[in-house]
């Protein structure tokens, strides 16, 4: 995951200053200028209310297996 706030020595520099990286769990790049990203949950580009981030959405390919790859871990967890 590119992300804008991270410095060289994975520390946050955005949301959570000081702290490890945690993140597709952050909602820094979700929250950046993104003209199809209404009200911070919807994608008004594939029609969905998930928002994955920039870095993620370029194709609807690419949204959906990082949907996917997020539901995975999420069920491993358990």
């Amino acid at each position: 995951m590119r992300c804008d706030f991270l410095d060289l020595d994975g520390k946050c520099r955005g949301p959570y200053q000081g702290f490890g990286c945690i993140k597709d769990k952050c909602p820094a790049d979700r929250q950046a200028d993104c003209e199809f990203n209404e009200k911070g949950f919807y994608c008004r580009k594939y029609k969905r209310f998930e928002c994955v981030g920039i870095a993620n959405c370029a194709t609807l390919d690419e949204y959906m297996n990082f949907v996917n790859e997020r539901r995975k871990r999420a069920q491993a967890s358990k």
